[in-house]
């Protein structure tokens, strides 16, 4: 729901507070309607550079998924094949004696590009004091890179745009850079694998593909010299790590820029703690360990049959998952609206997020989490 400013609530005076919005990496910047601790709607925030008090429709319901039906409130350990409503006495005892009985070659821990970094910082700590090397996070088909991309005003002041993926229907806000681009007169061209999409439709023109990859290995060279200083290459959709390399290459030679659109609200953030893992790079942590720990994450949406494997499964989360399911311990986690820490955005742009709500009684923060755990291991982190 989006609120007027001047709706109250029970006669009481809401509170209009800023976050980043979580359902993207795009990074816009979302108001957050407030009344005794509970969020009721979202407003735009007229003054953020990356959505210029835009939202679009996943912005404006992200504040649902805060307390929906999914979302965990108390520490669970499965017992008798049932997760059973547990303390975080119990959970935390659980948790740190299975780890106590593995060796670090034996334990995996995957993190999350939906955690802040401090998080995520603080959950390496945690690897690197116990010597477990067996450790990252799903990056999709990104692989970890330390270039300049592409800003939104790029896009916006751009004369060619090449596509790969359908933003304006996935990175809406992105898509609406892409349009007021083509109004300039900026040439838009389109890829993708699926029958013409939304962006396809607002371009000049469309290519439908096998697969990205195949596309990229047969690029026309018509296409390639319309590249220039003056053009951008944006993807949210990629076959392999492989096709990151060839688009670099292109932009390289062309002088054009490039723009990745991440999965997660903060992969590239991460990306810059935790190693940068594919589905089969996942899939081989998980098939080399006994114990897995996931903060954030859940592999089994890709990977379930490898989880069914594991030994003792750990998963640290703010709602209910397919991994969450198959764990032998839960232990529930805040959601971005309930912490403090930082993102950065597919452009780079790192962006601060503020704690608006106090956890649900029985959920701890998810630095609060890991540094219990080590508490109890006899660490300090």
């Amino acid at each position: 729901m989006t609120f007027r400013l001047n709706d109250r609530v029970k006669g009481e005076k809401m509170e209009v507070l800023h976050s980043i919005c979580p359902s993207c990496s795009l990074g816009c910047g979302i108001n957050l309607i407030t009344n005794e601790n509970k969020v009721l709607g979202t407003y735009p925030y007229q003054r953020h550079p990356v959505n210029e008090g835009k939202t679009c429709y996943e912005g404006r319901q992200c504040y649902k998924l805060i307390d929906d039906e999914k979302r965990l409130k108390n520490p669970l350990i499965n017992k008798n094949s049932k997760l059973i409503k547990s303390d975080w006495e119990e959970a935390l005892d659980v948790v740190v004696s299975k780890m106590e009985s593995y060796s670090s070659e034996e334990i995996g821990i995957i993190g999350s590009g939906k955690c802040a970094n401090e998080e995520m910082d603080t959950l390496k700590e945690l690897a690197n004091t116990l010597n477990i090397e067996n450790i990252g996070f799903f990056t999709g088909n990104m692989p970890k890179f330390e270039i300049k991309t592409a800003s939104l005003e790029d896009v916006e002041n751009s004369n060619f745009i090449l596509i790969m993926g359908d933003v304006i229907k996935e990175n809406p806000l992105l898509g609406r850079r892409v349009i007021l681009a083509s109004d300039k007169g900026a040439e838009i061209i389109t890829i993708d694998t699926l029958n013409k999409t939304f962006t396809g439709i607002n371009s000049d023109e469309y290519i439908k593909t096998e697969s990205i990859s195949k596309f990229l290995d047969t690029i026309d060279l018509e296409l390639i010299n319309k590249l220039n200083e003056s053009s951008v290459i944006i993807f949210n959709k990629l076959d392999n790590q492989k096709d990151f390399e060839t688009i670099h290459n292109i932009a390289e030679n062309s002088k054009s820029k490039i723009l990745p659109v991440m999965e997660d609200c903060n992969t590239w953030g991460i990306m810059k703690i935790l190693p940068a893992l594919d589905k089969r790079d996942i899939e081989n942590l998980i098939n080399n360990v006994k114990l897995l720990y996931v903060v954030g994450a859940n592999p089994a949406s890709f990977a379930e049959e490898s989880l069914k494997h594991i030994d003792f499964l750990i998963t640290q989360s703010s709602h209910i998952n397919e991994t969450v399911l198959l764990s032998d311990v839960v232990l529930p986690a805040s959601c971005w609206a309930e912490k403090t820490g930082t993102f950065i955005n597919t452009t780079g742009v790192p962006q601060k997020i503020s704690k608006i709500l106090s956890t649900p009684d029985d959920v701890l923060e998810d630095e609060i989490i890991i540094k219990k755990i080590a508490e109890k291991m006899g660490i300090e982190l």
